[in-house]
């Protein structure tokens, strides 16, 4: 299987999941005069929709990032890679979890299992990559991993405490997920993409 047709089918998986988190969201069958009403009712719905948005979007920009450094590919990097794919298109689940059960304790953690779940995968790739330099379109640097390990220990970490915090407070689980999406989104954004594998 060539990179280009892992990527395509990828990206195919990234676009259906976008697709279907703003699919829960349905127009309320309410009277005119309560129309108000019913999309306030609404606004949980709407938010969990945004945040699980944009981490879906930031998941696409690290796999397009990754991407460029693979070569070639091989069945065990392909199969972590749907590994991957596969929590990453279980985010519309807790997604309508959260919306239509906000500041419950149960939505809180699956939602967060599954985010962490899909950071180990991502993390496993990495190594993966590190240790199979034939893959890469240039060998990963000895200091490619290490310089990983603090960003997946702060995300993971922040995730397992919203777990944590589900059941006393939900309202602050929400809030670090949000705050860790956006301490990503800046991360990646000031993070120059580079034509060669980085040392």
């Amino acid at each position: 299987m060539s990179t280009n047709r892992l990527s395509s089918f990828s990206d195919g998986v990234f676009a259906i999941v976008v697709t279907l988190l703003i699919l829960d969201i349905r127009i309320p069958s309410v009277a005119p005069a309560r129309l108000g009403e019913a999309l306030i009712r609404l606004l949980p719905e709407a938010l969990t929709y945004v945040l699980s948005f944009f981490i879906v979007v930031l998941y696409w920009v690290v796999h397009h990032r990754v991407s460029h450094l693979v070569r070639s590919v091989n069945g065990p990097l392909i199969w972590l890679n749907m590994i991957w794919l596969l929590f990453v298109s279980v985010i519309p689940f807790p997604t309508a979890l959260l919306g239509r059960y906000p500041l419950q304790q149960i939505p809180v953690i699956v939602y967060g299992v599954d985010l962490i779940l899909a950071n180990v995968t991502g993390f496993f790739i990495t190594v993966y990559l590190k240790t199979h330099p034939e893959l890469c379109v240039a060998p990963l640097g000895p200091g490619y991993v290490r310089r990983q390990v603090p960003s997946y220990l702060f995300t993971n970490g922040a995730y397992l405490l919203a777990i944590v915090l589900a059941g006393a407070v939900p309202a602050a689980s929400y809030l670090i997920y949000a705050a860790v999406l956006l301490w990503l989104i800046v991360r990646y954004s000031r993070t120059r993409e580079k034509g060669r594998a980085p040392a």
